[in-house]
Parts: structure tokens; C-alpha cells; sequence
């Protein structure tokens, strides 16, 4: 079944959280909710950047572009099962990202955003 929609409805989780709910209108304005697994929602939020990229590139025929949001918020913390860190980064709308990384990446990531905050700070010179 092939289901067109035209805006995303409510969504939420279901007691327990093993399964999530996706709520759309679709195309004649009806309501549809989607159930799936919480390990299917994990897959699609995974695919999803990927699917929007290209669908830019589909369109504008432009590597260079990208759906990026505004960074409000972030953290850092030390996961509870080993060396890993993981670092979670928040839009102000509710878009909440959290990955885990070793403490090189962690320096190598840092290290680059240090180098291009100063690129960017440093007045040109004629």
C-alpha cells in the first residue's frame, strides 16, 4: 500500500517504548498512523539524512547543499560502557542527535573546529 501524505501528524511512543506511532494526513486529509518497531524507526532515522541529500542533489543538482540545522545546544559525556564518548547535539525546535566516538576522534574533531572557527576569525589580509 502506497500512502501520499501531505503534512506529519502526531507522533508518539507506545507504553513500554518498543514500538513508535507516526501520525500523517495524507492526500484526501485523512489520518494515518504508521506502528513500527523501535529498531525500524532507529534504520529510518539512519537512512533519512542520506534520502534528503540526494534528494537535493535530484533537484539542484548541487553536492555542495545540505539540510543543516541551527546548533542550540550540545553535551558531552563518557558512555557508561567504555572508552566511548558520546556527544549529543540539539536544535532549539526539538531535533536532538547523539553519536558515540573514540577520544582520538574526539581530539580530531576538536582540533577542526578550532582551525576553521579561526579561519573564519581571522581578517583577510590584502
Amino acid at each position: 500500500m502506497k500512502i501520499e501524505t501531505s503534512s506529519l501528524g502526531t507522533c508518539s511512543i507506545a507504553k513500554g517504548g518498543d514500538r513508535l506511532s507516526l501520525g500523517f494526513v495524507d492526500e484526501n486529509g485523512r489520518d494515518v498512523e504508521i506502528k513500527i518497531s523501535a529498531v525500524d524507526a532507529c534504520a529510518i532515522a539512519m537512512t533519512l539524512p542520506r534520502l534528503l541529500r540526494n534528494s537535493l542533489w535530484e533537484k539542484y543538482h548541487d553536492t555542495s547543499l545540505r539540510y543543516a540545522f541551527p546548533l542550540d545546544t550540545w553535551q558531552v559525556e563518557a558512555a557508561s560502557d567504555g572508552p566511548q564518548v558520546i556527544l549529543t547535539f540539539a536544535t532549539g525546535a526539538g531535533f536532538e542527535v547523539s553519536f558515540s566516538a573514540n577520544p582520538q576522534t574526539c581530539s580530531s574533531l576538536g582540533s577542526a573546529l578550532f582551525e576553521s572557527t579561526q579561519q573564519l576569525a581571522a581578517p583577510e589580509l590584502n
